[in-house]
């Protein structure tokens, strides 16, 4: 199945794709975490912890541990997203387990995902913060896509909303539909990933 801009636009599937989205996107912050930390702090171990999946750590507060300013941003814009699909999840009666599984739900999920996924295992901790800071921007444009269609309730996105895109917190977000809870609720996950990001560039200038 292909998706296009101009299909009729469905609020249910753009919730929902939204929500696949979201799994996806703090499923690749784990990969983050996981490899930062056993790249540089827990180094030693990294020939036992060299995949996420196979050898998963599902205890989050393990990284809590860690004292690696990268990591624990990293950590902190996982929480983030985690919380934000939660919500989402419940406001919607969403099935996170059947969508993950519902090819058509993937589909609406690359709607506006310009990300690529990165393989991490091979890249170097150096590398990876570089990766990190690339996801983490494209992750906040992904996310403020999604808040201007549910706003325009269209999938092509008016060009004076992208546009304000660059513009600081309180411009950018003027225009969008603040009554809908959905666009209230990622208008405060894109501001708060924009923290970690900032935060991110001022640790890599250190």
């Amino acid at each position: 199945m292909k998706i296009s801009r101009n299909d009729p636009y469905d609020s249910n599937l753009c919730i929902r794709g939204l929500g696949v989205l979201l799994t996806q996107m703090h499923s690749d912050l784990y990969e983050y975490t996981y490899f930062l930390t056993f790249k540089k702090s827990m180094k030693s171990y990294a020939k036992d912890f060299n995949d996420p999946w196979e050898q998963s750590i599902e205890e989050l507060d393990f990284f809590e541990k860690i004292e690696d300013p990268f990591v624990q941003n990293c950590l902190e814009a996982q929480l983030k997203l985690i919380h934000c699909k939660q919500e989402l999840t419940l406001r919607f009666g969403i099935d996170e387990v059947e969508d993950l599984e519902d090819p058509l739900m993937v589909v609406q999920a690359l709607r506006f995902r310009p990300y690529i996924l990165v393989f991490k295992r091979s890249k170097s901790y150096k590398k990876l913060k570089l990766y990190y800071e690339r996801s983490l921007a494209e992750f906040i444009e992904s996310l403020y896509f999604y808040a201007c269609a549910l706003t325009a309730e269209s999938y092509k996105i008016p060009l004076v909303l992208k546009k304000r895109f660059v513009l600081p917190d309180e411009e950018s977000f003027r225009l969008l539909n603040h009554d809908d809870h959905t666009v209230e609720l990622l208008t405060g996950l894109i501001i708060g990933l924009k923290k970690n990001l900032n935060d991110l560039r001022l640790l890599m200038k250190k």
